[in-house]
């Protein structure tokens, strides 16, 4: 059974309230928050109100007459008028209290269906004259979470608020991810269990896209102007990284526009890569794509000009077609299994791809192509259970 005691919430308040020990035992390990408490209730002396844990066996009629404020403290309380009310109620009832100062709208806070708790403040309007009330309502607001059971706590704070975060790491909380324009801390609030809360961001995402030549059957590569493949004079297909919210696909076809000034279209995926320990010690996914040039070529190539091309000035120094086994020879590749297993992989789809139309591929008893074994193509479909499409790559023949 909950233990409670008769709390006196404020001068203009007529009745009293029961009020959780837990909450009042928590609140008093924080000098802040105890400070406010006290004010939030009335002026009440938080310490008198604990030691009333020992009358928590009366009656509470019998409470009420040992824990009541002084008879001089306000005429207009009813002591024998009790109204029991839960946490929740109690953190309402401040916010009104202390609307002139609160300054964490509650349309910033929200609960998950993990039992967490996100405070997003991007777009709250605290301004710095009240970084001071923040701090201590925050932690007001921790200790209610802590009451009220709730398990992680998320909180992103802005560039422009950054002078917060020292105030909210002296909290308990730790970096979790940043990225241009916010940080987002967090932390674990049972202290009966390790933390389950989700790492940060683990992976980069990158891809590489192989094109041929649709007359010739040459391979597109780049030579780029600075890095390690610049370092080695190493010719590569183009490559780059995913930007936030971009598919597989998407990236690819973008890469080759930005560095090749080529319009270009996804076809599959043929392998991808998984590494560990790259930049910031994350793991790194590489999707090697087959692509095609765009149908607006088609003309140029029927009438066997040549296709121009734009290499992408700030980083591209040379773009053209070499022969794949050109490419593979490479002194890199060949001194490593792994680009020469992904090269292997790259030649069997360039030998798909080129084969003529009426030979493309064996047909298996099922009436299956042997040729689309190895294919990953992209489908957007309808997640169905909330708004919204996902990208999902499966095997062409599905």
């Amino acid at each position: 059974m909950r233990r409670s005691v008769p709390i006196l919430f404020s001068a203009s308040t007529t009745a009293y309230t029961m009020l959780p020990f837990q909450f009042l035992r928590n609140v008093s390990r924080s000098p802040t928050a105890a400070t406010r408490t006290t004010r939030i209730l009335g002026g009440t002396c938080l310490a008198s109100l604990l030691a009333c844990e020992a009358h928590s066996s009366n009656s509470g009629a019998d409470r009420a007459a040992k824990c009541s404020p002084s008879p001089g403290h306000d005429d207009r309380v009813k002591s024998k008028t009790e109204l029991e009310i839960e946490p929740e109620k109690l953190i309402d009832f401040a916010r009104e209290e202390l609307a002139h100062e609160t300054i964490i709208p509650a349309e910033y806070v929200k609960v998950d269906t993990y039992n967490g708790v996100f405070f997003a403040n991007e777009e709250s309007p605290i301004d710095e004259l009240k970084i001071k009330q923040f701090a201590e309502a925050f932690e007001l607001s921790l200790e209610q979470w802590k009451v009220e059971k709730r398990r992680g706590v998320w909180i992103t704070v802005n560039t422009q608020l950054a002078c917060l975060v020292p105030l909210i790491t002296e909290l308990g909380f730790d970096f979790q991810f940043a990225e241009k324009g916010k940080l987002v801390l967090t932390r674990w609030l049972p202290d009966d269990s390790e933390s389950r809360l989700p790492l940060g961001p683990t992976h980069q995402v990158g891809i590489g896209a192989l094109v041929l030549h649709p007359v010739t059957g040459k391979m597109l590569v780049v030579q780029e102007k600075t890095g390690p493949a610049a370092a080695r004079k190493l010719w590569k297909m183009p490559t780059g990284l995913t930007d936030p919210g971009e598919d597989i696909a998407e990236a690819a076809v973008r890469e080759l526009k930005e560095e090749t000034g080529l319009d270009c279209v996804f076809d599959h995926i043929i392998c991808f890569r998984q590494a560990h320990g790259g930049l910031f010690n994350k793991s790194d996914m590489f999707f090697v794509c087959l692509c095609r040039l765009g149908p607006s070529y088609d003309k140029v190539i029927q009438d066997g000009g040549e296709i121009e091309m734009i290499p992408q000035e700030a980083e591209i120094a040379d773009a053209k077609w070499v022969e794949m086994t050109d490419y593979f020879n490479q002194d890199l590749w060949l001194a490593s299994p792994l680009y020469r297993k992904m090269n292997e992989a790259m030649l069997n789809a360039a030998t798909h791809h080129h084969q003529p139309d009426n030979n493309q591929s064996k047909v298996t008893e099922n009436g299956d192509s042997s040729k689309d074994s190895t294919k990953l193509v992209g489908q957007k479909l309808d997640v169905g259970f909330r708004p919204g499409q996902n990208t999902l790559y499966v095997n062409s023949k599905l």
